[in-house]
């Protein structure tokens, strides 16, 4: 186990919020397009059947303006909270903005395909060492 360095981190995660505004940015799309306005509908849906809240205020759905704060570059006062940032990624069917934050931190995301490329390097280390194994064994007979 090794420490990690706090200055290090501290470095990495100088505007990651800017950074993940800008991933979630992208996924949503136009400012003006009526996508935006059906985005709002379907955070408030998921957030709404999974028995969460998106905001910390009294309203317990989310407007499209609040949206808007959300993914502004300029607006500091208002991140979305880690359960907004997963309904916004489950709806937009879109990781970015997570392996934007595991990024900070030194880690990333796998895609399907990521493990399915390791699955299969797996399988043929695994192959690779069977193979020497049984060359072992005929030696020996």
């Amino acid at each position: 186990m090794s420490q990690l360095s706090l200055l290090g981190t501290s470095f990495q995660l100088t505007g990651v919020m800017a950074a993940i505004r800008a991933a979630m940015r992208n996924a949503a799309g136009a400012e003006e397009s009526e996508g935006r306005k059906i985005l709002v509908d379907r955070l408030n849906d998921l957030a709404a059947q999974s028995g969460i809240r998106l905001t910390s205020g009294n309203s317990p759905v989310i407007s499209k303006a609040t949206l808007d704060k959300w993914l502004s570059p300029s607006d500091l006062s208002h991140p979305p909270s880690i359960l907004a940032l997963l309904v916004f990624c489950s709806v937009t069917d879109c990781a970015e903005p997570l392996r934007v934050a595991a990024r900070a931190l030194g880690f990333d995301l796998m895609t399907r395909e990521d493990r399915m490329l390791r699955d299969y390097a797996q399988a043929i280390l695994d192959e690779k060492a069977a193979r020497q194994r049984k060359n072992k064994l005929e030696k020996e007979l």
